[in-house]
C-alpha cells in the first residue's frame, strides 16, 4: 500500500471514528451508515448515495422494516385474541364472532405471524448475519406453531397460553432488532 493510500485509509478511519463516538453509535458490521457523501455498506464497500445500487439496498431495508412492523402487529394481535378469549369467548355469539374461537382463527394468525417473521426476519438476517435475531426467529416461530398445532400431538390447552404468550413476546423483540439493524440511518 501506498503512502498516500495508507494516509488516506488512516484519515477515512480517524473521521468514522469520530463520527461514532459525536452520534454515540458504533457501526455495526452488515449495517449501512452515512458519512459525509459516501454510504458504507459494511459488507460491500462504499456505494454512491444516489447511484442505482444505493437505491436498490434502500429499497431493500425498507421492505424488511415494513415486513417487520407487518410482523409485530400480527404478533401483537395473536397474543392479544389469546390472551383475551378467555374472557371473551361468552360474547362472542352475541356479536357473530364464535368463528374467532376456534382453531381455525388461531391457525389463520399463526400463518400470518409465521409469514411476516420469514418475509422479515430470513432477508434481515442476509444483511447483518446476527445470530441473535435468526434464534430469535426459530425459537418463537417453535413456540407459536407448537402451541397452535400442540393439540394434535396432545399438548394440552393449558400449555398453549404460556407457549404462544412467549413467541409471540419473543418474535416481537426479534422483529425489534431486525428493525433497528436494518433500518437505513441516513435521510431521503
Amino acid at each position: 500500500m501506498s503512502a498516500k493510500a495508507g494516509a488516506t485509509l488512516e484519515k477515512v478511519t480517524r473521521e468514522v471514528n469520530e463520527h461514532s463516538h459525536e452520534h454515540g453509535h458504533e457501526h455495526v458490521h452488515g449495517a449501512a451508515c452515512a458519512h459525509e457523501n459516501l454510504v458504507h455498506s459494511h459488507g460491500g464497500g462504499h456505494v454512491e448515495p444516489n447511484s442505482p445500487e444505493h437505491f436498490e439496498e434502500h429499497t431493500s431495508r425498507q421492505t424488511i422494516v415494513s415486513m417487520d412492523a407487518l410482523g409485530i402487529f400480527a404478533s401483537t394481535l395473536c397474543l392479544i385474541h389469546c390472551l383475551a378469549m378467555p374472557f371473551v369467548v361468552a360474547f362472542l355469539p352475541l356479536l357473530g364472532l364464535q368463528f374467532l374461537e376456534g382453531h381455525a382463527a388461531h391457525q389463520a394468525l399463526a400463518g400470518f405471524v409465521v409469514a411476516f417473521g420469514l418475509l422479515a426476519i430470513l432477508p434481515g438476517y442476509m444483511k447483518h448475519r446476527k445470530p441473535a435475531v435468526l434464534a430469535g426467529l426459530i425459537v418463537g416461530l417453535t413456540l407459536v406453531l407448537s402451541a397452535t398445532f400442540g393439540y394434535v400431538v396432545g399438548l394440552s390447552e393449558a400449555a398453549e397460553l404460556p407457549l404462544i404468550t412467549v413467541g409471540n413476546l419473543v418474535l416481537v423483540v426479534s422483529h425489534l432488532f431486525n428493525r433497528k439493524l436494518c433500518k437505513c440511518d441516513h435521510g431521503h
